[in-house]
């Protein structure tokens, strides 16, 4: 890799997840204002899908940054990814039940946090397929 590839490594995921995470905040504001949550209670579903994927490319970027010049596996990128993805779905369900916001499918907490975690998790996936390392840059750590 030259010094002008590892400079700009971490910008594309950054790009990718300012976008993904402002098209996000746009789709929940427009959602609460117009009162859909509660109305179509599946809206959510794609969200947190695109929360994980934001996520999982923001952490990308995060671990370019901090470490330009080394090499990842693609298992501890995997590994990283998700579970930079779990940790930020964890801490948004507890937002959730302290606002009291996952009422969806009849109020069963725990089948909407359950369903919640899998699409973001989901997402996290994603994010891995889109940006994970080639087979030449790929070292042993």
């Amino acid at each position: 890799m030259t010094q002008v590839t590892q400079i700009y490594s971490w910008k594309r995921p950054f790009f990718s997840a300012t976008f993904c995470l402002l098209l996000l905040l746009l789709i929940n504001d427009t959602a609460t204002r117009l009162y859909l949550y509660s109305g179509y209670p599946w809206i959510d579903i794609p969200l947190h899908f695109l929360g994980g994927f934001a996520v999982g490319i923001a952490a990308v970027g995060l671990i370019r940054i901090v470490f330009p010049k080394k090499r990842y596996t693609s298992l501890f990128l995997f590994l990283y990814i998700l579970l930079a993805v779990v940790c930020v779905g964890i801490a948004w369900e507890f937002v959730e039940w302290y606002y009291k916001a996952s009422v969806a499918f009849g109020g069963n907490f725990w089948f909407d946090t359950y369903k919640d975690l899998l699409m973001d998790t989901l997402g996290g996936i994603l994010s891995y397929i889109c940006f994970r390392p080639q087979k030449n840059d790929l070292q042993i750590l």
